[in-house]
């Protein structure tokens, strides 16, 4: 399942903590970054990531849930998302 996420430091977190654990860390089997960039102020980041399963997903995230808020959601191409829209809001108009 691919993955866009956002995340930021919770308040009072101290990120040398974070940049320490981040840079001893490996991703978990199943989860691999497919991009990854840092928000220009400082204070989170952005990533697209694929992961095999939810578990892979939460191992990945739980490393540093004390720290960082993470927001993330499946996500697929525009090209197979567009059908799919057609054909629900299809649905929705042939009962409305």
């Amino acid at each position: 399942m691919l993955l866009g996420g956002t995340y930021k430091f919770r308040t009072g977190v101290d990120q040398r903590v974070g940049l320490k654990r981040f840079q001893a860390w490996t991703p978990p089997a199943g989860f691999t970054f497919h991009g990854h960039w840092a928000r220009a102020d400082g204070m989170g980041g952005m990533s697209i990531a694929e992961a095999e399963s939810a578990a892979a997903a939460f191992e990945a995230t739980g490393a540093f849930g004390d720290l960082i808020e993470f927001h993330l959601v499946p996500v697929l191409d525009i090209m197979e998302s567009v059908p799919i829209s057609a054909r629900v809001l299809g649905w929705i108009d042939s009962i409305s």
